[in-house]
């Protein structure tokens, strides 16, 4: 860039708040799982991560001529599920019982890509490692759990207070797809330690930049 143009940015800056929104990383990863489940996102996420997720542990023990085919008719099932709105677990196909990943194969998932150095989906990719942490100075870091407390002082540092009842009721609005704690514990406690391991070693730079705990099941 020019020193025209950096100036310019330069200027802006002196008068603009750098702030970002954090969510506890399980909180993000049950989220994204809950809402991967359905026959319409099944589809959108199966050439994703879905499919590998499931043959990674659901194709060891076929052998390779049976795997294509069954595979096969999988991707079949799902295209017409999504279409249909509607799927069931097919006994005679592992990969269709059930017709999408399960919590632990997804986890079974992300741990095999991390030790191939991949971590490239944003669902479940750390905050501090999207946000660039390290680099970034923010002037705050609002924690989703905490926005009925900090989110005021936010709108207020923005000069958006004027504004907050249109926010409010866009928060309310998105409140049903928030996740409890109770639901959290439900689907850690479908993972063996290794697989929680896997999860609280990705996770750990995030719970001690912004603060939060790890959750214990």
């Amino acid at each position: 860039l020019s020193s025209g143009i950096n100036a310019e940015y330069g200027e802006e800056e002196k008068g603009s708040v750098r702030f970002t929104i954090v969510r506890h990383p399980m909180a993000r990863l049950v989220s994204h799982y809950r809402n991967s489940v359905s026959p319409h996102e099944v589809l959108a996420q199966w050439d994703v991560w879905m499919r590998d997720a499931i043959i990674g542990v659901r194709g060891s023990s076929i052998s390779s001529d049976d795997r294509e085919k069954l595979l096969a008719e999988a991707d079949d099932y799902i295209s017409r599920a999504a279409s249909e709105g509607e799927s069931s677990p097919q006994q005679d196909n592992p990969f269709l019982n059930p017709p999408y990943a399960t919590f632990a194969e997804m986890v079974d998932f992300i741990g095999r890509e991390t030790a191939k150095g991949i971590i490239a989906n944003g669902h479940w990719i750390p905050a501090s490692q999207w946000l660039d942490i390290c680099q970034n100075d923010f002037n705050l870091v609002v924690k989703l759990e905490n926005g009925d407390l900090e989110t005021p002082h936010l709108l207020s540092v923005l000069n958006l207070s004027e504004h907050s009842e249109l926010y409010w009721s866009r928060a309310n609005a998105s409140g049903s797809k928030s996740v409890s704690n109770h639901e959290i514990e439900r689907y850690l406690k479908q993972l063996t330690f290794a697989q929680q391991k896997i999860l609280d070693d990705m996770y750990a730079f995030d719970y001690e930049v912004f603060g939060y705990e790890p959750f214990s099941v």
